[in-house]
């Protein structure tokens, strides 16, 4: 069987080899790409650079759509879908993918299928987001579009929070704005593939002073989790609403339950991998597999 992986930067990242080892320890044939060195025709047909027709693939995973422009962003999601018609099955498939980079579209989807999500502000309107602080208090600045933590600021000041939503509008930037939710130093990363939580851990906030996110790529601690039934159904719920093959579904422990900050369609599992002894890129190749046989 012939498989391909999307990449960006770097071919060696850890999970994209792990997921080509995955794939070649299982006798498939391996095509590595970024998707900015592909080439449509219609019909049918795609070309990996100047070349080498990679149109008899069975099955993708796409671990990155990489930066561009909007219309090269427009054309790779167009591309995913180009693959899905002719045959081809994406993983995660093309536009749960892109609703799932976002967190605003990713919400509204949980929120309307009654998924607890936190109340948040989405906008352009300077003046409206400032509103919202005042209205909450304690919120999280983030981007829309992100990951890790990466970019995301707490803001407990009013002053403060205006100044970085001013910084933020200034750019041109949409303005993303959530409620802080009363939780343990911890939240959890349950991580679903083909329906089934296949591991869960805890990720405990680090002890320098100052921090509150858990991510482990920041300092965050990893401990393997066992979760009560309703975190494994809500879990399950998220990426069954968001269509998802496979998904690091991330919640937090509220006093009204399970609530869900976002849902991962490309994740990482390393610290899952330690705390577990799970064999993830295994797991996701299988699936895939599975799905092409479909």
């Amino acid at each position: 069987m012939l498989l391909g992986i999307s990449y960006d930067e770097n071919i060696n990242n850890w999970a994209t080899a792990g997921l080509i080892e995955a794939m070649k320890n299982r006798g498939h044939e391996v095509k590595a790409f970024r998707l900015s060195d592909v080439s449509a025709n219609i019909p049918d047909r795609f070309v990996l650079l100047e070349d080498d027709d990679i149109s008899g693939m069975n099955g993708v995973i796409v671990r990155t759509l990489g930066f561009g422009t909007g219309d090269q962003m427009t054309y790779r999601i167009s591309l995913l879908e180009h693959f899905e018609n002719a045959g081809i099955y994406v993983m995660n498939p093309a536009y749960s993918f892109r609703r799932a980079k976002d967190k605003y579209a990713t919400l509204t989807a949980l929120h309307k299928a009654g998924i607890n999500v936190p109340r948040t502000y989405v906008g352009e309107n300077l003046d409206s987001a400032i509103k919202f602080v005042d209205e909450v208090g304690d919120v999280v600045v983030k981007p829309m579009i992100g990951s890790r933590g990466l970019g995301a600021i707490r803001a407990e000041n009013r002053e403060l929070t205006y100044r970085a939503l001013k910084f933020i509008h200034q750019l041109g930037q949409v303005l993303y704005v959530q409620e802080t939710i009363e939780k343990p130093d911890r939240d959890i990363r349950a991580f679903v593939v083909g329906g089934n939580v296949v591991g869960s851990m805890y990720r405990y906030v680090p002890e320098k002073q100052g921090e509150w996110r858990t991510n482990v790529h920041g300092g965050g601690r990893a401990v393997l989790a066992h979760l009560s039934d309703e975190y494994m159904e809500c879990a399950i719920k998220t990426a069954e609403i968001l269509h998802l093959d496979y998904s690091g579904v991330d919640i937090i422990e509220s006093k009204n339950g399970p609530c869900v900050i976002e849902a991962n369609a490309a994740p990482s599992w390393s610290a899952l991998s330690e705390v577990t002894g799970l064999d993830i890129a295994g797991l996701i190749v299988d699936r895939l597999v599975q799905l092409t046989h479909k």
